[in-house]
């Protein structure tokens, strides 16, 4: 009696199934997920990216590997024509923000290294100046002495009676010498002075690149402002059985590969996690191109109905 009951639910189920099927052709036709490959195709490509066809590809393939490396299997299959899935390069708004923030922080970097360098060889210089300048205020305390102690020799001679050969002989001495002195302090004094115009030169240079500086990071932090920390890198959708990731921005090949993972694997039924690392998070906030254990729990959970551990949110943009 019992197999004959349970033989009858079974016939019961499997008639179920076929009326489905019968009434709903597309019921039998519903895909397992992992099951078999997404085909996806390049379609809408904007060159102002600076990114190629060939660049872009590859960093859907780079994309497509985060995800299958792990399981060891194919995922997804690039298919020119007849794919499923649709890849789109949009430029608008968002990457033309992106652009001009990575020029003004290209800028500051370079100014930034020229502050450096400019600052090393001020440091530099200032050091030598005063050293220099110890040297030459030196020299210049003993010429006042020799200087002093000489004119006392001349007035002492000119209220002499000025007879002494030897003695007029040894103020000549000592003239030349003063003059000698003289000449040598006029070097190291016009050393100086090159110094200080070079120093001088140096700070207005410094104090041009700090202001630049700043106004290049109150520049940069401004258009940051507008920015906003929720830019839609890239977003899956599915419409009417059209299925389209659409690329809007990104900073990097690191950061685009990030944003091609994120929305493949909102392809492959994921939704969003709360983990900040993770791939699946809503913002493209980490800096790895792997995925973390939150990742593939949902990846299991979904290709094998293994139990997830971390918790999920709604899917949609990134």
């Amino acid at each position: 009696m019992f197999w004959r009951v349970v033989l009858n639910i079974l016939a019961v189920s499997t008639l179920a199934v076929a009326f489905a099927a019968w009434v709903y052709p597309g019921f039998a036709l519903i895909p397992v997920p992992c099951e078999k490959p997404i085909t996806y195709t390049l379609s809408s490509f904007d060159n102002r990216f600076g990114i190629s066809q060939k660049g872009f590809l590859s960093a859907l393939l780079a994309a497509e590997a985060i995800w299958e490396k792990p399981l060891g299997k194919e995922l997804f299959l690039y298919t020119p024509e007849g794919a499923k899935l649709s890849v789109n390069l949009i430029y608008d708004y968002r990457q033309e923000t992106t652009s001009t923030l990575s020029g003004i922080e290209s800028t500051v970097e370079q100014e930034e290294a020229s502050y450096d360098t400019l600052e090393a060889r001020y440091s530099s210089l200032k050091a030598e100046y005063t050293s220099a300048k110890s040297v030459y205020d030196a020299e210049v305390e003993a010429f006042d002495e020799k200087n002093s102690a000489y004119e006392d020799e001349v007035e002492a001679w000119n209220n002499s009676k000025r007879t002494s050969k030897s003695a007029f002989e040894q103020l000549e001495r000592n003239r030349l010498a003063l003059e000698a002195d003289m000449r040598e302090l006029k070097v190291l004094e016009s050393g100086l002075n090159s110094m200080v115009r070079e120093i001088n030169t140096l700070v207005a240079r410094l104090n041009h690149l700090v202001s630049s500086l700043n106004l290049n990071v109150k520049t940069y932090n401004t258009i940051g402002a507008s920015r906003g920390e929720t830019f839609t890198g890239g977003l899956y959708s599915q419409v009417e059985g059209e299925q389209s990731i659409d690329v809007y921005e990104f900073s990097s090949r690191e950061k685009l590969v990030r944003v091609l993972t994120h929305e493949l694997g909102h392809a492959l039924g994921l939704e969003h996690v709360d983990d900040p690392k993770a791939i699946m998070y809503y913002l493209n906030e980490g800096e790895t191109g792997a995925l973390t254990e939150t990742d593939l729990s949902a990846l299991r959970a979904l290709c094998y109905n293994e139990d997830i551990t971390s918790p999920e949110q709604s899917r949609g943009e990134n």
